[in-house]
């Protein structure tokens, strides 16, 4: 219970971050998207940059995941208190990453 009481904090840290790196990531994609529009980017460029943007969306399932299962082991331990518990900023992710995912998908 302890980790995952610990693995609460952790975690949440770890989903903004990897947000924050999603929004970046996005980002990087629509410039490059943009620069390649105007003969300043190659193919190449723009590929990267979705290879990229694509490995940092796996990271926020997989850490989205991790903190998912963290809440259940918590609720099968603290029973109904463990409630509370996932009303952390971090369980809002899905709509910021819908809307950063939306973003990447028109540049």
């Amino acid at each position: 219970m302890a980790d995952a009481l610990a693995g609460v904090d952790t975690l949440a840290r770890q989903l903004q971050a990897t947000q924050n790196q999603l929004e970046s990531e996005s980002t990087r994609l629509r410039l490059t998207n943009l620069r390649l529009e105007n003969g300043a980017a190659s193919q190449l460029e723009s590929l990267g940059a979705q290879r990229t943007l694509f490995g940092v969306q796996q990271a926020l399932v997989q850490t989205r995941l991790a903190y998912l299962q963290n809440q259940v082991v918590l609720f099968k331990t603290l029973g109904d208190g463990a409630l509370r518990m996932a009303a952390h900023p971090a369980c809002n992710l899905e709509v910021r990453l819908k809307s950063a995912v939306e973003q990447a998908s028109q540049a």
